[in-house]
């Protein structure tokens, strides 16, 4: 029985990171078109900045970091 539990906990926990997974693929897509929409001489002011570059460059694949 514990090991059903065991799998059961895993399962929902998979299913939660691949809701995770695609929340931060469309915040990361909804961040780039604000940008796009900022003019040239401003958008220095936020993807010069450290956080913003972090959040537009993650990937899936940093997990196994």
């Amino acid at each position: 029985m514990e090991n059903k539990n065991l799998l059961l906990q895993i399962n929902e926990k998979e299913k939660r990171i691949e809701e995770l997974l695609v929340l931060i693929d469309t915040l990361q897509t909804n961040l780039r078109s604000a940008v796009a929409n900022i003019p040239e001489g401003k958008k220095g002011e936020i993807t010069n900045v450290q956080s913003y570059k972090w959040c537009t460059n993650w990937r899936p694949t940093n997990l196994n970091d």
